[in-house]
């Protein structure tokens, strides 16, 4: 079991725990305790100091076998980020059941950007333009999380949708939509890139630009204003590429990054700031 101790009548975990040495009171970075001949860790703390990507936090611990009580602190100025959109940023996950972990962050964790969508030729509605990518998530939790967040947590901005046809009817003068802006994210999501030049990349904290197509000059029916959509900000969902009609809903931007996967898990000491849906 983790470490439990009695306060004011009421059973609780302890984020720290102090030893008495040589008569001055020292904060002990890990506790451990012998059961059975075995010794078993049931405190430990650990410091975050460099920025790193897809951190697994069960395996910088060691990957305990019972459940124990963690405090770990990301140092100010510290980046956790991802480097794809299906790994979290931070993940805690894998701790024996009855585990508790004390995240103090000082720092910022976030996803990665998603990719804006590509301009599509062709003459039919059915692939008139492509949605955008949705965007990472910057901290998933499954284990009793106790969260102080002096900092930003962050999902990946969702990429921009592509263009939109002019024309509901695709006729083949109409064969190219614009493409959508990437997401942002320290791993930013690329601009969609069909023909012609691609769209703007996302930045670390904002959504890149979507670009447009404009049909041969030489047509008699000249079709304008065929433009992806811009990427999403740093846990914003990114734009619908323009025209949107009903008849052609492919074009959609990509959805925000979860800023947080595991809120049921989660209670927070200090919120700070917060980007993104948080979700379960």
């Amino acid at each position: 079991m983790p470490l439990i101790v009695k306060d004011s009548g009421a059973w609780k975990y302890p984020s720290k725990v102090y030893a008495k040495d040589s008569g001055t009171w020292k904060q002990a970075n890990q506790v451990w305790v012998r059961q059975g001949g075995t010794w078993y860790q049931m405190l430990t703390t650990l410091e975050i100091t460099a920025s790193s990507s897809d951190f697994v936090l069960y395996t910088a611990l060691g990957s305990p076998i019972v459940p124990l009580t963690a405090t770990i602190e990301i140092a100010s100025g510290v980046t956790i980020s991802s480097s794809n959109t299906s790994t979290a940023a931070f993940n805690i996950s894998g701790f024996p059941a009855g585990s508790v972990i004390y995240l103090i962050n000082n720092g910022t964790i976030v996803g990665s950007g998603g990719v804006g969508a590509a301009r599509v030729d062709g003459s039919g509605r059915a692939g008139a333009a492509k949605p955008g990518l949705a965007g990472g998530t910057a901290l998933y939790t499954r284990n009793t999380l106790q969260l102080t967040n002096n900092g930003t947590i962050g999902g990946g901005g969702g990429g921009g949708g592509g263009g939109g046809r002019t024309n509901t009817g695709g006729q083949a003068y109409d064969d190219y939509t614009g493409n959508g802006g990437g997401g942002a994210g320290i791993i930013v999501g690329s601009g969609g890139g069909g023909a012609g030049p691609a769209a703007a990349s996302g930045t670390s904290t904002t959504g890149g630009a979507g670009n447009g197509y404009y049909s041969n000059p030489g047509s008699s029916e000249q079709q304008y204003g065929s433009v992806g959509g811009a990427g999403g900000a740093r846990g914003a969902a990114g734009a619908n590429g323009t025209p949107f009609p009903g008849t052609d809903g492919t074009n959609s931007g990509g959805a925000a990054g979860n800023a947080i996967d595991g809120i049921s898990y989660t209670t927070k000491i200090t919120a700070g700031t917060i980007a993104g849906p948080e979700v379960n």
